[in-house]
């Protein structure tokens, strides 16, 4: 389990460092590698793809969408708050969409 966590950041700051951007295909190429590792402690190909597939697409996905600190991290409360507001339809909107069902 230490050699996957090992493993996982070198590679994730090879990547960083290779291909000159710190983004979430770092993240999902790591995940692969750590999942190989995984596999090939088990001495199983399948194992070792399907470790590949299982973390590449979990860490590459954790990072995408801002990890802990999610996709609001560093704006404004105003700008939060209409982040917000744009995620959910408003009461009247709904009451709309009531009506034009019931016509």
């Amino acid at each position: 389990m230490a050699a996957m966590g090992g493993i996982f950041a070198g590679v994730d700051a090879a990547m960083a460092e290779v291909r000159g951007q710190d983004d979430y295909v770092n993240s999902a190429v790591a995940g692969c590698a750590a999942g190989l590792i995984a596999g090939i402690r088990k001495r199983s190909i399948p194992a070792a793809l399907g470790g590949c597939a299982f973390f590449a697409t979990a860490m590459g996905s954790y990072e995408m969408t801002g990890g802990f600190e999610g996709k609001m991290h560093g704006m404004s409360r105003d700008e939060r708050d209409e982040y917000r507001a744009g995620l959910f339809a408003s009461t009247e909107d709904m009451k709309k969409t009531m009506l034009e069902k019931e016509a």
